[in-house]
């Protein structure tokens, strides 16, 4: 297991609850363990890493080490630049979809991507099966 996966996995136990001890919580993260000692190395990498970025701070009571949410994940702010040509395929992705389905009220100009741009890709993405995407690969 990777850091990354850890973190993936962190990310999306930290999306449900505010805290985490190993003790308490990480048979929620990792359901089945094939090698616990290395899982819970790549989970401390990434909760440090966590904790390094601000998005967790930790602290021990009673010989119990905490890693606790400094704010919900959805409050948590990024800034991303990407280059025009970049914004033009997502708005073109956004668009094509939006034609399809009819609907106009969701289309993206490409000179502003937002938020809601990205999270109507990620929408597509994620209707995108696997027969799809297998299909594609053989072009």
């Amino acid at each position: 297991m990777t850091v990354l996966d850890s973190f993936e996995k962190l990310n999306e136990y930290f999306s449900q609850k505010p805290s985490f001890t190993f003790e308490d919580n990480f048979r929620e993260v990792i359901a089945i363990s094939e090698d616990e000692p290395l899982e819970r190395a790549s989970l401390t990498c990434a909760l440090k890493e966590l904790e390094d970025s601000g998005v967790l701070k930790s602290t021990e009571v009673d010989n119990k080490k905490y890693w606790i949410l400094f704010k919900p994940l959805e409050s948590f702010d990024q800034q991303i630049e990407i280059s025009y040509l970049l914004a033009a395929g997502i708005s073109s992705v956004i668009n094509n979809v939006c034609d399809i389905v009819g609907n106009s009220s969701d289309k993206s100009d490409p000179k502003q991507i937002t938020e809601r741009d990205l999270q109507n890709l990620l929408v597509i993405a994620s209707k995108a099966s696997e027969e799809n995407l297998k299909e594609n690969a053989r072009l």
